[in-house]
């Protein structure tokens, strides 16, 4: 999707296999408290972003503590691009440098911005060293529940983030809510936090490369307000890990349960929205759309739902049945989504299906089925795939915060939706794919249906994917220069 993130996916074998050199180095930013429980902060940079830029980000994280923090910035990698093998020797020379200039305990934690972070995620089944890890605008694996993770970690997210999307982030915070081994163990051994308004490039300092500053969204805080709610929520985590202090310890419990629950109005809607498109068994949307089409007759019929795959789903028809004077209507949902990668751990695509196909029972079918041919009551026109994708955008603005609403409306490009393509047969729709383009006015999306005196097929935008346009694509400036 993303141009610099194409370059990620294809240096990434050479980024693992550098034979790692002497070049990289380490900058010692020393403690601003006299006292206090020491703590060793070894950050690796976001890619092409030179260590300097996070200066300002560790000053305001040592103000906002009351721990002894030390900060190790590393730099001058190959190509200015962080790797594993460089990683691991920049972490082991900053220890040593830690050491030297005066730090005395063994609380070293690793940093790691975007692509840093996701280089760290290495380091603790390579060495016991590292005691805890903060994710800026990364995340560990999707597949690895927080609670198996080894060591501390905070994921610290930004909402405006074009380059790691809150959606991704959502993943996150889904994992922590399912912790139900101990729930509150998780909530501060592995908080998943955002900081509001702010972009993947606040987490630095000063203007980016103009490649990931055009993935990157527009923040609506200043660098200033980023770096000092960074600093406040890094303290409460490593306050949590590693101090003595049982008043700050105390306080810091609570900042983080604060931190949770506000995290739970942002993060909850997307799981939500999410779960409308599929359970991995049916498609609540699905359902949804099908009481949509029987409009006046949507008090009397009762809608089940499978999701199958090719060529089930292919050759399946959606049916009527009754129980005594219950009408009864199967459905079937295909869901096409993006393959989600575990081993390469880059978050800019969308989260949300490239379509749901729908297989639904007429409105004509179920007129017919309820109150025969030969009823002169009013029967209302059926309606379209198209206000399926209008009832999703709806949905997908109901859901949304007002502040990402208002941004939306005010800031971003919105979605135009277009008449449906009409096919003939189901040979000739189920092959063909919703139309969804993206050019300087917006996203358009038209909808492919299929549509007999018995039969009602769509292939729609799921709610999710509109949800994910509103809070994030729609903000990026087009065209991307990538």
């Amino acid at each position: 999707m993303f141009g610099f993130i194409s370059f990620f996916k294809a240096s990434l074998s050479l980024s693992f296999f550098l034979t790692g050199s002497e070049s990289v180095k380490t900058t010692i930013l020393e403690p601003i408290r006299a006292t206090g429980d020491e703590v060793g902060l070894i950050l690796i940079p976001g890619a092409y972003i030179k260590a300097e830029k996070y200066r300002n980000t560790a000053r305001a994280i040592q103000v906002a503590t009351e721990l002894r923090v030390w900060v190790a910035l590393t730099v001058e990698y190959s190509y200015n691009l962080p790797n594993i093998r460089e990683m691991r020797q920049a972490v082991k020379t900053s220890i040593r440098e830690l050491k030297k200039a005066g730090m005395t305990s063994e609380h070293f934690v690793g940093v790691g911005h975007g692509w840093g972070g996701y280089c760290l995620l290495d380091y603790p089944q390579y060495s016991t060293e590292l005691k805890a890890l903060v994710l800026m605008g990364s995340t560990i694996s999707r597949t690895t529940p927080l609670r198996d993770f080894p060591i501390p970690v905070l994921t610290l997210a930004a909402e405006l983030d074009g380059v790691t999307r809150i959606t991704r982030i959502a993943v996150e915070y889904e994992k922590l809510t399912h912790n139900t081994t101990n729930f509150f163990e998780g909530l501060y051994r592995t908080p998943v936090i955002y900081i509001e308004g702010a972009n993947h490039a606040q987490f630095a300092s000063g203007v980016l490369r103009p490649k990931l500053r055009s993935a990157d969204l527009k923040a609506n805080v200043t660098e200033v307000q980023t770096h000092r709610e960074i600093g406040k929520y890094f303290n409460a985590f490593l306050t949590v890990t590693f101090s003595s202090v049982d008043s700050q310890i105390d306080e810091a419990l609570d900042q983080l349960s604060d931190a949770f629950l506000n995290s739970v109005n942002k993060f909850q809607p997307f799981i939500d929205v999410r779960n409308l498109d599929t359970d991995g068994k049916e498609s609540m949307w699905t359902i949804l759309a099908q009481e949509y089409f029987a409009q006046e007759y949507g008090d009397r019929v009762a809608v089940s739902n499978n999701i199958l795959e090719n060529p089930w789903f292919f050759s399946k028809e959606p049916s009527i049945s009754f129980n005594d004077d219950d009408m009864i209507i199967e459905t079937t949902a295909l869901i096409h989504s993006e393959a989600k990668s575990n081993i390469i751990q880059l978050e800019a695509d969308m989260e949300s299906p490239l379509e749901i196909d729908m297989k639904l029972v007429s409105k004509e079918a179920i007129w017919k089925a309820l109150v025969g041919e030969n009823d002169t009551s009013l029967k209302s026109e059926p309606n379209t795939c198209k206000s399926l994708n209008h009832l999703a955008l709806i949905l997908a603005l109901c859901v949304s915060s007002e502040e990402a609403r208002e941004r939306y409306l005010s800031q971003g490009r919105p979605i135009i939706l277009e008449n449906d393509a009409m096919r003939g047969a189901n040979i000739l729709w189920a092959p063909t794919s919703l139309q969804m383009w993206e050019d300087r006015a917006g996203l358009h999306v038209r909808s492919i249906a299929l549509v007999t005196s018995k039969h009602h097929y769509c292939k729609v935008m799921s709610p999710y994917r509109a949800f994910e346009w509103i809070n994030v694509d729609s903000l990026r400036a087009y065209p991307y220069h990538g």
